[in-house]
């Protein structure tokens, strides 16, 4: 996790929260999760999402580099594990610059309904390159989830070009951003030196960040008339709001970068309760796009419509059942060893793609 917490002053091991603290992160795990792609299409409506400028994925990303604030009292990474954080960091860019491009084009309905397939490609990522064995139970939320997917991929057809290179966008960002976080487990656990998620969370960010800030630099300072000012002005954005969108995208990211690890280590339940709290995010984000934008900004693609109700029921559904295959599947491991590791290694991977990085 990133918030420190307190010690146990017998045993020296931190002390877990209480039941009321733990309650409190995991809504803001939620809350955050959902106000991320709806202030990126505040951002887009502001004229501030321009695609070649990236100026939004900017400040998401300088909110997860703001974590480095809670880890400054960790060891410095080795060189050689920086460096691999950075390639991991360069995938990740191309990936939520995917995701997020894709969520001003299609809106954030099917971006939420679509992203929530990440827990399901990590388990696909994880079975083809760490060899992780899945269950039967497994294998039919995959397929349930892909249904799902399907099911909103096709209607979103209807919606024109825009839409459907947007739902594509975030399908294939979705399987990138997954691919991430099994490079991350294999980076954290190599055995050859002790990563904390906290700190690898932010070198990671801190990379990101000064990617896309070199890229501001490179070619955003050079066309940031005709495409950042002039959009602002057609839109009749002033300055003021344009600054209070964007960090307020920099705030939400650090806010869901920070209490993910919280959440995935005290929430009880584990995989499970990891599962119900991504598919909830997305209801979440499906509700409040339609009682925020639709008929106000945009088009159908904000609107509730049955076939992505169906859709949202499908996908939900087979990640609510993933994470809770993966619960009887670890519980089965642990009873079968006595090597209490085993099972910590084994479900960290789904874990790690239901929220984050498990610490």
């Amino acid at each position: 996790m990133c918030a420190p917490t307190s010690t146990d002053a017998l045993s020296g091991h931190p002390r877990a929260p209480t039941f009321h603290i733990t309650l409190l992160i995991a809504s803001l795990y939620v809350l955050s999760g959902v106000t991320q792609p709806l202030l990126m299409e505040l951002a887009s409506q502001a004229g501030l999402a321009d695609k070649s400028c990236q100026i939004y994925m900017q400040f998401y990303y300088l909110g997860t580099a703001s974590v480095a604030l809670l880890a400054r009292n960790e060891e410095q990474l080795s060189w050689k594990t920086t460096v691999k954080t950075g390639a991991v960091a360069a995938i990740d860019i191309v990936a939520q610059t995917m995701n997020y491009s894709g969520a001003t084009m299609a809106g954030p309905t099917i971006f939420a309904i679509v992203y929530s397939s990440v827990t399901i490609w990590c388990a696909l990522l994880s079975r083809v390159f760490l060899q992780r064995k899945m269950s039967n139970m497994q294998w039919l939320s995959v397929a349930i989830v892909f249904v799902g997917l399907g099911v909103t991929g096709f209607a979103s057809l209807d919606l024109g070009p825009e839409v459907t290179r947007g739902t594509f966008l975030v399908a294939l960002g979705s399987a990138l951003h997954a691919c991430m976080y099994v490079l991350s487990e294999a980076v954290m656990n190599d055995g050859k030196e002790v990563v904390s998620a906290k700190k690898y969370c932010a070198v990671y960010g801190t990379i990101a960040c000064s990617i896309f800030f070199l890229w501001q630099l490179y070619y955003t300072r050079y066309h940031f008339n005709e495409l950042i000012l002039e959009p602002m002005q057609m839109a009749g954005t002033t300055v003021g709001y344009a600054l209070a969108v964007l960090m307020a995208i920099a705030v939400m990211s650090m806010i869901h970068s920070v209490t993910f690890f919280h959440t995935v280590k005290y929430v009880p339940g584990g995989s499970t309760s990891a599962g119900v709290l991504k598919a909830l995010q997305a209801v979440l984000v499906f509700a409040a796009t339609s009682l925020a934008f639709c008929n106000r900004i945009g088009g159908t693609e904000m609107c509730f419509t049955w076939d992505r109700m169906v859709s949202l029921c499908i996908v939900v559904a087979g990640v609510v059942l993933f994470g809770k295959a993966t619960e009887i599947m670890g519980d089965d491991i642990q009873e079968n060893t006595n090597d209490t590791g085993s099972k910590k290694g084994y479900k960290r991977i789904y874990s790690i793609g239901e929220l984050g990085m498990e610490v």
